[in-house]
């Protein structure tokens, strides 16, 4: 099996995983206008955004699948893609603070890393992972949309391509 099928499996599998253990996560901070407005107002887009994770995931871990036999840089691209787009969920559903009292520290990462509460004992990191949490999910749904732009692309490519092949 080569480098790039053994990538675009385990890229195939942790779409499905790493974005629920993120969403999960976000249930270990106290619920806040955060949570009430990215994960209830948003829910359109958390679905959409599952269904694509979904959609691409089968053709990666298929083996006979179009895009499993497209370019091998091709695939790198959209692994690559979907890597960042995992990167911003994690670091906004562990960093960002859920909104309640302008002093608690209300993110995942804080309550386990023991941060009190109170941003004057709350380590600079803390603050700073927060500060890059909102932009950081931006960036990351852009990164999904363009994985997503770049499957289909790649997938109905290859397809035509096959369907080329058979009826010649």
């Amino acid at each position: 099996m080569s480098a790039t099928r053994v990538c675009v499996a385990v890229t195939g599998a942790a779409v499905l995983v790493i974005p629920a253990l993120d969403v999960a996560a976000r249930f270990l901070a106290t619920p806040g206008w955060i949570f009430a407005f990215v994960f209830y107002l948003g829910a359109p887009i958390w679905l959409l955004s599952f269904g694509a994770l979904i959609w691409m995931s089968s053709g990666m871990l298929s083996r006979t699948s179009a895009f499993a036999t497209a370019p091998k840089a091709q695939q790198w691209i959209v692994a690559g893609l979907l890597w960042a787009y995992m990167l911003g969920l994690s670091i906004f559903c562990w960093f960002m603070s859920d909104g309640g009292d302008a002093d608690d520290w209300q993110s995942p990462a804080g309550r386990l890393l023991g941060a009190d509460g109170y941003n004057s004992d709350t380590p600079e990191y803390l603050n700073r992972a927060q500060d890059i949490a909102m932009p950081a999910l931006g960036a990351g749904l852009v990164a999904l949309l363009a994985a997503v732009i770049g499957y289909a692309i790649v997938a109905g490519r290859q397809r035509r391509r096959s369907e080329l092949r058979v009826t010649e």
